[in-house]
């Protein structure tokens, strides 16, 4: 605003001394003025330069006080510029690291993301497993719960056999020594409980000699385990025709009388020995 009212009051200055240069002199006649006097007139020029030096007074103070103001401005807009120029630094160093933080947070979330698919994947193949293994363990319960009920029958079946053994071997128990005596042998384990074994004692034959001891010839029974099982010889000395003991097991599997193949057996062993 001051800078306007100085221009307008140099303008005015300015418009006042071209317009007191510009108005033209009064136009005087030769005729009207007398030859010996010249007219007289006034220029003012000390009120002109009086004006001239406060308008000189006044344009270097408004040319001193507008350069003053241009380089306020001058560095205020350089002060200005070099905050915009840091705040711009500055918001570009936060906008990397903002972006940097976002990059490290996407791959944050894109990491849980595949431990969470990971975790899911692992839970739905556990559940899986445990499925299966229920369905085993159900199907293992089932099977064992079985076997056990044919455990316990046939357990209670060879109890029931081994007491029905145990009654009739007290029954058998006189006709064995009766036919140890009758036959000279001796009825004795073997060391597996389900075999018999008979041993047979031949005295020295005459013709051999004296002062030999008696000989022996025996064979193991396999006796079985239930009593529909079928009897069978698994070893025997000296070595028989088995064809010959086969007739002789089979008559003892039709009678089921233990006289059968004791005497049948013995026959063997003698025509062996002789």
């Amino acid at each position: 605003m001051s800078t306007t009212i100085h221009q307008s009051q140099f303008s005015t200055s300015t418009s006042s001394f071209r317009a007191s240069q510009s108005q033209p002199a009064p136009t005087m006649s030769y005729s009207d003025t007398p030859l010996t006097q010249l007219p007289s007139v006034d220029f003012n020029f000390d009120d002109l330069r009086k004006r001239m030096a406060d308008f000189t007074i006044k344009f270097d103070a408004f040319i001193e006080q507008g350069r003053k103001r241009v380089l306020e401005e001058r560095n205020e807009f350089r002060a200005r510029l070099g905050e915009l120029s840091e705040e711009r630094r500055s918001t570009s160093t936060q906008i990397t690291t903002l972006q940097s933080t976002l990059s490290t947070h996407n791959q944050v979330l894109a990491r849980e993301q595949a431990e969470k698919n990971e975790m899911h994947s692992q839970i739905s193949s556990l559940e899986s497993h445990a499925t299966q293994q229920s369905a085993k363990r159900d199907r293992l319960r089932s099977a064992i719960a079985q076997t056990q009920r044919q455990i316990d029958a046939k357990v209670q079946a060879q109890r029931e056999y081994a007491a029905k053994q145990d009654g009739q071997s007290q029954l058998n128990r006189p006709e064995l020594s009766f036919w140890e005596t009758y036959l000279g042998c001796r009825i004795e384990g073997s060391g597996d409980e389900n075999k018999v074994r008979i041993v047979f004692i031949f005295p020295p034959s005459k013709n051999s000699g004296s002062g030999l001891d008696d000989r022996e010839a025996l064979f193991e029974l396999a006796v079985p385990l239930t009593g529909h099982g079928k009897y069978e010889v698994t070893y025997m000395k000296p070595k028989l025709e088995p064809a010959r003991v086969e007739r002789v097991v089979d008559r003892l599997n039709a009678t089921r009388e233990i006289g059968t193949v004791l005497k049948g057996m013995r026959a063997l062993f003698v025509e062996a020995i002789q």
